[in-house]
């Protein structure tokens, strides 16, 4: 089915241009998907020399409506010494949520 690519709306098969928004329709629609990275901006505010210190500290953040990740868990698992060397198991939050998180984990 075609689909318009500024309205998104599908249409018949014989139909061959937006009644609308008068452009061309498009087999399918791009997908909007983006890459974690890009969606949103990360940033570092804690780092454990173990991952159930890093998961603890997830857990309490997510206790105040902090979304948090642990990053850097697989390296841990698989080489904690390359884990060290970049600064052990990391805790990442939205940068807009960054002062508060470090707030409530140095509580």
């Amino acid at each position: 089915m075609p689909f318009c690519p500024s309205c998104k709306y599908e249409y018949r098969p014989d139909v061959k241009k937006c009644q609308d928004c008068d452009v061309a329709l498009v087999d399918a629609l791009p997908s909007e998907h983006r890459p974690v990275a890009e969606a949103v901006d990360l940033v570092r505010i804690a780092s454990y020399p173990y991952e159930v210190q890093a998961h603890e500290a997830v857990i309490k953040l997510e206790q105040h409506g902090i979304s948090a990740l642990v990053a850097n868990e697989k390296i841990a698992q698989t080489d904690m010494i390359l884990a060290w060397a970049d600064g052990g198991v990391h805790v990442v939050v939205r940068r807009e949520d960054a002062a508060q998180a470090r707030k409530i984990l140095e509580d």
